[in-house]
């Protein structure tokens, strides 16, 4: 019992460390004026730290899921029925935007496995713009793929879209894209009571519970976003959320983002670097071209496509969009739909890809023009 309680007490102080460590960082960014401080300010901090101070900073997974809950309520309160109308007439431009980008990722993939030397299939899978938790998870299961390789790819691509996209999307390029009359102000006019209170906070946890035991991805956010959701619908008023709450929620977001990437845990890392930090420049300047199209077919605001369409995840997007004034709603659609196409397409549809013959010739040619595999000790012969 006293070594449990001796555990105990160092896990809060090392969790205490962490949150000064990030609260600080945090109030630099603020300081100088960098956009969405309060979670890149803590994901930079405790990545510069982190080296310095390691195994003395821990950020616990739960206290990140905590974080999402309010998120996902925010991201939930611009769903109506009129939003869910226009997701039906835009259904056909979510699947093209998805398709076209797990394409473009593939060639890049294919690109990058010849100039690094690292195995194709450890690049294709790390390359695909899903959720992070999902991928690595699908890297583990499939043969022949690094998952320490597909980590560092998703993590790096992750840390590249929290950083770029929001210096790109908050820029004064876009300093006309601040969108009157978005779907995040569908909470406007409505006051916060008691029972308010307790009928989102309950609907939102429980959500939040049962998304996780049906094995929802993302489930502390995609289950809020489909409670609140369904409760706005029916015609229950969703007032905003204070803006200190959401603070402290992206404080907790990105000190867990910060100490994510352990670099350290790969072999000749600056090759690998230098392609995950390719890679994802690569799919965020897709991202960027292929949001003109969507202005163009469905008159959607610039700006509001660009978040809409970003190879990040739903919860940092979601941040910036609310930040940026772009369309909740929209921004929303798209990155649900690609989370759930690629929850529930891809895995199979790699399965088939890495054994079929002209993938297979796609990986020799690799080898052939690039040398010798950059291969860890981990991965499977099986196919190559």
């Amino acid at each position: 019992m006293a070594l449990e309680r001796q555990q105990g007490r160092n896990s809060m102080a090392r969790i205490a460390l962490t949150l000064v460590i990030a609260a600080l960082g945090g109030f630099i960014f603020a300081l100088f004026g960098v956009p969405l401080h309060w979670m890149l300010g803590p994901a930079a901090a405790l990545l510069l730290v982190g080296r310095f101070l390691k195994g003395k900073l821990y950020w616990p997974v739960g206290i990140r899921n905590a974080a999402l809950i309010p998120i996902g309520y925010t991201l939930g309160t611009s769903m109506t029925a009129g939003t869910l109308v226009e997701m039906g007439r835009q259904l056909p431009a979510m699947l093209l935007a998805t398709v076209l980008i797990l394409l473009f990722s593939f060639l890049v993939s294919c690109l990058v496995a010849r100039w690094t030397r690292i195995p194709l299939r450890s690049v294709v899978t790390g390359s695909i713009p899903g959720g992070l938790s999902q991928m690595l998870v699908l890297g583990e299961e499939l043969d022949g793929v690094d998952a320490t390789i597909v980590t560092f790819f998703q993590v790096m691509r992750l840390m590249g879209v929290v950083f770029l996209v929001p210096l790109i999307a908050l820029s004064p390029f876009f300093s006309g894209g601040a969108e009157a009359g978005t779907g995040a102000e569908s909470g406007q006019g409505a006051h916060w009571s008691v029972g308010l209170v307790w009928l989102y906070l309950i609907v939102t946890v429980a959500s939040a519970i049962i998304g996780r035991r049906i094995k929802l991805p993302t489930a502390y956010l995609l289950g809020p976003i489909i409670g609140t959701s369904a409760l706005v619908i029916a015609g229950t008023p969703a007032p905003h959320l204070p803006a200190p709450l959401l603070d402290i929620a992206q404080i907790a977001m990105g000190a867990y983002l910060g100490l994510m990437l352990k670099p350290a845990r790969i072999a000749e890392k600056g090759r690998a670097v230098l392609a995950a930090v390719v890679t994802g420049l690569a799919l965020i300047l897709f991202s960027m071209a292929s949001a003109f199209v969507l202005t163009a077919l469905h008159g959607v605001p610039y700006l509001t496509a660009f978040i809409a369409l970003a190879p990040g995840g739903m919860d940092q997007m979601g941040i910036l969009a609310r930040e940026a004034h772009a369309d909740l709603a929209v921004v929303t659609s798209y990155q649900m739909f690609r989370i759930f196409f690629i929850l529930l397409v891809v895995p199979p549809v790699l399965k088939k890809l890495f054994a079929a013959r002209w993938f297979r010739w796609i990986e020799r040619w690799a080898i052939h023009h690039g040398g010798r595999s950059m291969q860890s000790a981990s991965i499977k012969k099986k196919g190559l």
